[in-house]
């Protein structure tokens, strides 16, 4: 049986060090708690120990569930948290966790609106990457770039999720905005006009998460993707020990993408949108 308390000062350094063991699974939930951000807007962290008193899970509830641990009681016993918790806009995380988050917890939620059974987890390292910032002009995003960034970011939104994240055009472009000003915006232009884009997500010691990753649909089949996200990585990578991302299988070609550009397969997530 596993005991669930919550994440506290007392138990932080246990709780990121147990996340760092599997940095490309616990990227966000581990920069959530070195950010302070997982305590904003009634989100919160708990941790499981198993009886012998050892760190055997930890689950973020907030407008994400993200369940990760490696044993079936942790996950059953963040199952019985969620009853006490608001609906989030997705369950996220690894396969196997998410999978039996959901067998135990699905009682407390709607039926999603969607389910993305299997979304490969991707790493890259700089002796994987296959290319160079010599491949593009790529730089990150200024004040001057937020606007076309945002209406790319909120046309990916909705050809992949049906909807904006935040709920209307002014908090999607707040959200932009936001990121952009942590300097996490990156882009690339041709001809005065974006043709590919990306940004940072998360970023820990062990790693960066990619996400956002854009290219507008009349400059595909051009080459821009490859060229733009190496030489974005190749940036990156300067100030990151490795980059990761994640990617709905059925999407072959962003996949050809990432594999291009030498990232390599590093797990498997499971989605939940509601």
């Amino acid at each position: 049986m596993s005991r669930i308390e919550p994440l506290c000062a007392s138990n932080e350094a246990e709780v990121l060090a147990y996340l760092a063991r599997a940095p490309y699974d616990n990227v966000f939930v581990e920069w959530l708690i070195r950010s302070r951000a997982c305590s904003r807007d009634d989100s919160f962290v708990v941790v499981s120990r198993a009886s012998a008193g050892e760190l055997d899970g930890v689950c973020y509830f907030g407008r994400q569930i993200v369940p990760y641990a490696q044993s079936e009681a942790a996950l059953d016993a963040f199952a019985s948290r969620a009853g006490s918790t608001r609906t989030p806009v997705m369950i996220v995380g690894p396969r196997p966790a998410v999978e039996r988050f959901w067998e135990k917890a699905q009682q407390h939620f709607p039926v999603p609106r969607a389910l993305r059974r299997s979304q490969p987890v991707y790493a890259l390292d700089r002796a994987h990457l296959r290319g160079s910032r010599e491949d593009a002009a790529v730089g990150r995003a200024g004040r001057a770039d937020l606007r076309e960034l945002n209406g790319n970011s909120a046309a990916m939104f909705e050809s992949e999720l049906g909807s904006i994240p935040g709920g209307s055009p002014a908090q999607h472009l707040e959200r932009t905005r936001r990121i952009l000003e942590v300097g996490w915006w990156w882009r690339y232009r041709v001809d005065g006009h974006i043709v590919f884009q990306c940004n940072v997500g998360s970023q820990t010691p062990g790693s960066a998460q990619l996400q956002g990753v854009w290219t507008p649909p009349a400059e595909r089949g051009k080459g821009y993707a490859t060229r733009g996200l190496a030489a974005i990585c190749d940036h990156l990578l300067d100030e990151n020990a490795t980059l990761c991302l994640f990617v709905n299988d059925f999407n072959l070609d962003a996949i050809a993408l990432y594999e291009r550009v030498g990232f390599f397969r590093a797990g498997e997530f499971a989605t939940l949108l509601f």
